[in-house]
């Protein structure tokens, strides 16, 4: 893993805040002492695109959540973790609005995007019926772990929002296709029809 500083604040703040909403103050606090990021603890970054952390200083925000709660646990967190994550950056930040008035098929390639750029990872594929899918093949979430289920369900939160703000709840589900965890050669999260 690179040291290189190319996560935004936007990413560690909105992990931040969102580990609070689902593991409390005490949870969060925890994570962050035993990722070794004191410093967001004393000072949390504001929603900006700066590039001050590093893609090992992201993977053990998620790390620590896994130890903490074990691996099937964590799952769910994860998924809540990543929704919440988009869901502040979107609603409370309004990182997308120059983009919400769009036509549907339009704004969730533009939202699939915006997560590429935000995780700066992966790339937007785009399928048959014209629905994006983000391949991530950089994956860091799962890159030394082995599971028998899709294990990066962060990404799939996020991307789950994003199609819930862009169709409305219920009409897309976001599914982790491959899993480098459960042997596959990338991360790929795809739009379902419900």
């Amino acid at each position: 893993m690179s040291s290189e500083k190319t996560v935004t604040n936007i990413a560690i703040r909105s992990a931040y805040d969102s580990i609070a909403l689902v593991l409390g103050e005490k949870g969060r606090d925890i994570i962050f002492r035993n990722a070794h990021l004191y410093s967001v603890l004393e000072n949390p970054p504001d929603y900006t695109w700066d590039r001050n952390y590093s893609n090992d200083e992201q993977a053990n925000i998620y790390r620590e959540v896994i130890d903490l709660v074990g691996k099937v646990g964590a799952q769910g967190i994860l998924r809540r973790m990543g929704y919440g994550n988009v869901e502040t950056a979107v609603i409370k930040y309004k990182v997308l609005d120059s983009i919400k008035d769009l036509p549907p098929e339009e704004k969730i390639k533009k939202c699939f995007e915006f997560s590429q750029t935000i995780l700066n990872k992966g790339r937007v594929l785009v399928d048959d019926k014209g629905l994006p899918a983000l391949d991530v093949f950089d994956c860091l979430t799962c890159s030394d772990v082995k599971s028998s289920k899709p294990y990066c369900a962060q990404y799939a939160g996020g991307l789950q929002f994003m199609a819930d703000w862009t169709f409305g709840r219920g009409k897309y589900h976001v599914i982790e296709e491959k899993c480098f965890a459960i042997g596959n050669d990338t991360c790929l999260f795809a739009l379902k029809p419900r």
